[in-house]
């Protein structure tokens, strides 16, 4: 017994119909079409957005070949005119994609999180007792000292306790290892994991609690890489 036939996509290389398909709002009005009929009004009504816009929008998307008119409805005045999307599964291979698609977003992210990470932290140092900054102290291995950031107090330090620092609501880090492919495969699980659960938790909440920004990466170095950040 074979399963059901899946259709292809239709590819889309076109620069001005790959323009609509990477615009989030555009896409949200090409949504209202796709796999159905639907009239510019009822699209403006499913998506929230205004009806000038939506119209606009709508004849963007006819002219760059993403929708078509499919019949008109008869009526006092004018016919309505009903549209459909030209495919109802598109596709736009990478290579088509305006470089700097997401680059944008991802360049405003970078300092609001960096941003955040040091307003949290100035606020748990001015809350932390007895004290955080840099430790430099005697120790019974070579060199005979070490220089770590931490509390003023003498006590021995935890793993956690020096990765994380002072008790706050942020984690920021950037470590660096040498991994092998397998290895990799796992923490990049992990990684989905936890983005998982941050949107699972998120959905619970409804809305409620303090607004966060989950930054995570993992991107292969070569040697050559890895040195020049160590110089």
């Amino acid at each position: 017994m074979t399963g059901p036939t899946v259709s292809s996509p239709h590819e889309v290389t076109d620069l001005a119909a790959v323009t609509l398909l990477v615009h989030d709002r555009t896409r949200r009005v090409l949504g209202a079409f796709l796999g159905r009929e639907q009239t510019v009004a009822g699209a403006a009504r499913e998506t929230g957005l205004d009806l000038r816009v939506v119209h606009r929008d709508v004849q963007a998307l006819r002219r760059a070949g993403l929708l078509r008119v499919t019949r008109e409805q008869a009526r006092a005045g004018r016919p309505v005119k009903m549209y459909r999307a030209h495919a109802d599964d598109l596709f736009v291979d990478a290579r088509h994609l305006p470089q700097q698609a997401g680059e944008g977003q991802a360049a405003a992210l970078d300092p609001l999180f960096h941003h955040a990470v040091a307003r949290e932290f100035r606020r748990a140092l001015s809350d932390f007792s007895p004290g955080w900054g840099l430790r430099v102290y005697a120790t019974p291995d070579a060199p005979g000292f070490a220089v770590l950031e931490g509390p003023r107090s003498a006590r021995r330090l935890s793993p956690l306790d020096e990765w994380q620092g002072p008790p706050a609501r942020m984690l920021s880090g950037t470590p660096t290892a040498h991994l092998t492919t397998a290895q990799v495969t796992e923490v990049q699980r992990d990684l989905i994991l936890l983005m998982r659960k941050v949107a699972e938790f998120s959905a619970a909440n409804a809305g409620a609690g303090q607004p966060v920004l989950l930054r995570l990466g993992l991107a292969p170095l070569t040697e050559d890489e890895l040195r020049n950040l160590h110089r």
